[in-house]
C-alpha cells in the first residue's frame, strides 16, 4: 500500500496503526487527528521530543530509520565516486538546503561517504534479513 493510501485509510479509521515519518505524520499530530506513541529512532525527534523512542518504552536497543542512499553501478572508478560523493556533500551543507530538508522534512543528514555507507547498508542488511528469515516474510507477488 502506498504511502498516501496508508495514511488516507488509517485517517478515515479503515487500520488502527500507522507508521511514517515525522514529515507526513506532523499535520495530522499538529490537527489532533493522530497521536504519536512512539519513535522508532534511537534519539528522539525533536519535533516531537515528548514521544518516547520505542528503546524508552520497553525494547532496548530497538532502532529503525527511514533512510536514503547514492548509489552507483559496481565497477565505478573511484575517482567518479569521490568527487560525486564530495559534490554532493557539499550541496548538502548548503546552509538553506540543509534547513530546507530539516524543517520540512525532519532529516538529520549524516554524510560519512562511501565507506560509512557501505557499512550501514550492511548493517541495515543483516538487521532485516534476519527479521525476514525469523518470520518467514515473502514478498508480495501481486
Amino acid at each position: 500500500m502506498r504511502t498516501g493510501t496508508r495514511a488516507a485509510s488509517f485517517l478515515a479509521i479503515a487500520v488502527t496503526g500507522l507508521t511514517g515519518s515525522t514529515a507526513l505524520s506532523m499535520p495530522q499530530v499538529e490537527a489532533g487527528t493522530i497521536r504519536p506513541i512512539v519513535q522508532t529512532g534511537k534519539e528522539r525527534n525533536q519535533f516531537i521530543a515528548q514521544v518516547p523512542t520505542v528503546a524508552e518504552s520497553g525494547f532496548p536497543g530497538f532502532e529503525a530509520y527511514a533512510w536514503w542512499g547514492i548509489f552507483a553501478p559496481a565497477g565505478t572508478p573511484k575517482n567518479i565516486i569521490e568527487r560525486f560523493g564530495n559534490e554532493m556533500a557539499a550541496t548538502l551543507r548548503e546552509e538553506r538546503i540543509t534547513k530546507q530538508l530539516v524543517e520540512t522534512q525532519q532529516v538529520t543528514l549524516t554524510l560519512g561517504g562511501p565507506e560509512a555507507e557501505r557499512a550501514f547498508v550492511s548493517n541495515q542488511m543483516q538487521i532485516w534479513g534476519k527479521v525476514v528469515k525469523d518470520n518467514n516474510i515473502k514478498a508480495d507477488q501481486n
